[in-house]
């Protein structure tokens, strides 16, 4: 299991590249619940995943949210921070252009944000909408059947 699934829908693809945290905050181990609802659709995707000690180790959630880029992005708001993050910008790949603006907040046991974003597709807008939780559910990992 990758950090990132804690954090985001995989539809999520957008974000940052290198960010300068002043504080770094790292997930704690244990039993985590992601629930992820997209505008339009009534039924939320629920997860559940382990994160392992060594797993925890190898990121900090400042790290996770500079990785959620592909393609080039350019931003007009960058801030990670205090428990806090605005990303708004614009990204383009493989020819498409994206504008997003995400917003929320982060401590060792739990994530929240909102995501927009407006993706050009053969010249008509898609507007997608994703709201994302996580939060630790157990200290430990259940046995594995």
């Amino acid at each position: 299991m990758q950090c990132k699934t804690l954090i985001a829908a995989a539809a999520v693809a957008l974000g940052l590249p290198a960010a300068a945290a002043v504080a770094q905050t790292s997930l704690l181990p244990g039993y985590y619940e992601i629930v992820t609802r997209v505008a339009g659709d009534p039924e939320p995707d629920v997860q559940h995943e382990c994160l392992t000690a060594a797993e925890a180790k190898t990121q900090t959630l400042e790290q996770v949210l500079a990785e959620w880029t592909e393609g080039r992005c350019d931003y007009a708001q960058r801030q990670i921070s205090g428990g806090r993050f605005v990303l708004a910008g614009a990204c383009t790949l493989d020819g498409s252009k994206t504008t997003f603006h995400h917003t929320g907040t982060y401590t060792p046991t739990s994530f929240s944000a909102n995501l927009s974003s407006r993706t050009m597709v053969a010249g008509k807008p898609m507007d997608v909408k994703i709201a994302t939780t996580s939060r630790r559910i157990a200290a430990a990992c259940p046995a594995r059947r």
